[in-house]
């Protein structure tokens, strides 16, 4: 039996950005109405297999988005091989916002996106890949600040939205993930997730859970 590689995912963003709902929705395949608040570092963890036989274990640490527990994330951050970093879009791109108020709520989310990119930036490890994710992306419409737009371009970090109420983008994030060629393995043909095995003719693709 081949070896399972583990590979460190910590989640990080502001509190109620849903962070937790996210990991629910992929791990369970469940939508929390009303999750818990994260205290301080939650862990759980996931297998999915790679299509040459590979398992990895992907071991996501949620953190808690509260300033008064944010010391504890940069040690997670600097042993981890992604950051997920969790932008709530819910209320910023919501249908019936004033000007003055979107405007608002298009500073908050890009302070939030900063502030959080800032943390990542300074405490990951040469190895970390950072991946944005917009997140709530089901309570939205179709304009998108421009402000928030550019930064995220500029980041040059990969960027997805989400919706763990609906589960849009979830199975892609999390292959977004198990697909990236850490170092520990090679590169190989991935099964998508929930979808069976492809023949060797076929291109690569993403995860199959367990």
């Amino acid at each position: 039996m081949d070896t399972i590689k583990t590979v460190k995912v910590v989640v990080v963003g502001e509190s109620g950005a849903g962070k937790t709902a996210l990991l629910t929705s992929f791990l369970e395949n469940h939508f929390e109405t009303d999750p818990l608040t994260t205290i301080g570092i939650d862990f759980k963890h996931k297998i999915v297999h790679l299509s040459d036989g590979q398992s990895i274990r992907l071991q996501l640490w949620d953190t808690a988005g509260q300033e008064r527990f944010r010391q504890l994330t940069p040690a997670y951050i600097r042993s981890s091989k992604v950051a997920l970093l969790v932008l709530d879009l819910s209320g910023i791109l919501s249908i019936h916002l004033e000007t003055w108020l979107f405007e608002i709520l298009d500073q908050n989310c890009v302070e939030h996106l900063v502030r959080w990119k800032g943390i990542i930036d300074k405490n990951k490890s040469d190895f970390t890949a950072t991946i944005i994710i917009g997140n709530k992306c089901d309570l939205v419409n179709d304009k998108r600040p421009p402000r928030l737009t550019k930064i995220i371009k500029e980041t040059q970090d990969e960027y997805i939205e989400t919706s763990a109420k609906t589960r849009k983008n979830i199975k892609e994030l999390f292959s977004m993930v198990a697909c990236r060629p850490f170092p520990e393995h090679k590169t190989s043909q991935i099964v998508l997730l929930n979808e069976p095995r492809p023949s060797e003719s076929e291109t690569r693709r993403c995860c199959q859970s367990s």
